[in-house]
């Protein structure tokens, strides 16, 4: 009997295996295929994941979210990752690391558009309808603000680094330059990039001044405390995590799906406590 001998894979079928790759997060994510999901039994979710814009709750989400990394594709900030198999909240699925990457609610929401199955909820298409979760203040004395501390190259420095979508040079400079050439994530990033900049040498208020809430006063601001400044966190912030990310000393995180209501207004005398 004749042996087959095995073809070379064609470029198409090398960039639908590097797709998928990247789809699985470093390959050991459960994919969805046309012919159904692949479920990691034995693990539970972990609490206190964010999920991106649009999210619905979550028991409802794990069920709902096939796996399949559109969300992630086409986020122009890249904050969107998909869960590995040590994290154990929903393999797969996708979430954001504020730390690595926070959401700048992007104008029409690309991942909710995307998501095919609508646990990115295809209403929330529109900031009015973003709720991610809430900001809270959990290592107050840490914030660089009360001591009326500067920014300094090293604070942005961190930013640049987790960038992907910059060279290296731009990298090890601190500074980039935006070209008519440049495709529009990087541009948007970029932009990103050249506003935390401006910042540098200026007394910190980077989680204000950094929000992409349309109306960030609404959302977060600095006011007087103790003879310097400090962040409030206001009624109107949906816990996209962008605050979280550029903070230098990692003063805040955000509760997924809490609200304002409940982390604030039940405890008015102990607001940002």
């Amino acid at each position: 009997m004749e042996e087959k001998v095995q073809q070379p894979a064609s470029k198409e079928e090398l960039k639908r295996r590097a797709f998928m790759k990247q789809a699985a997060g470093l390959g050991v994510l459960g994919i969805a295929a046309a012919g159904g999901i692949w479920a990691a039994k034995g693990f539970k979710p972990e609490k206190g994941r964010l999920r991106p814009p649009g999210a619905v709750p979550e028991d409802q989400y794990l069920s709902m979210c096939i796996k399949c990394g559109q969300c992630l594709q086409v986020c122009p900030y890249d904050s969107i990752k998909l869960e590995d198999i040590d994290g154990k909240a929903g393999v797969g699925t996708a979430y954001i690391d504020p730390l690595a990457r926070g959401c700048y609610l992007c104008e029409a929401f690309p991942c909710v558009l995307a998501c095919p199955t609508g646990a990115l909820n295809h209403e929330a298409n529109v900031i009015d309808k973003v709720h991610m979760g809430m900001v809270i203040i959990v290592n107050e004395s840490a914030c660089i603000a009360l001591e009326n501390k500067k920014v300094t190259r090293e604070m942005i420095g961190r930013i640049y680094d987790h960038t992907k979508v910059i060279t290296n040079a731009e990298r090890l400079a601190r500074k980039v330059n935006i070209y008519d050439n440049d495709e529009e994530k990087v541009k948007l990033q970029k932009e990103l990039l050249q506003k935390l900049s401006a910042e540098e040498g200026k007394i910190c208020s980077l989680c204000a001044d950094m929000c992409p809430y349309p109306a960030p006063e609404q959302a977060i601001g600095m006011v007087s405390k103790n003879g310097g400044l400090f962040p409030e966190i206001r009624d109107a912030c949906v816990g996209c995590g962008a605050c979280v990310e550029v903070c230098p000393t990692k003063v805040l995180q955000i509760l997924p799906y809490a609200t304002y209501a409940e982390v604030y207004e039940k405890n008015k005398g102990s607001k940002n406590a």
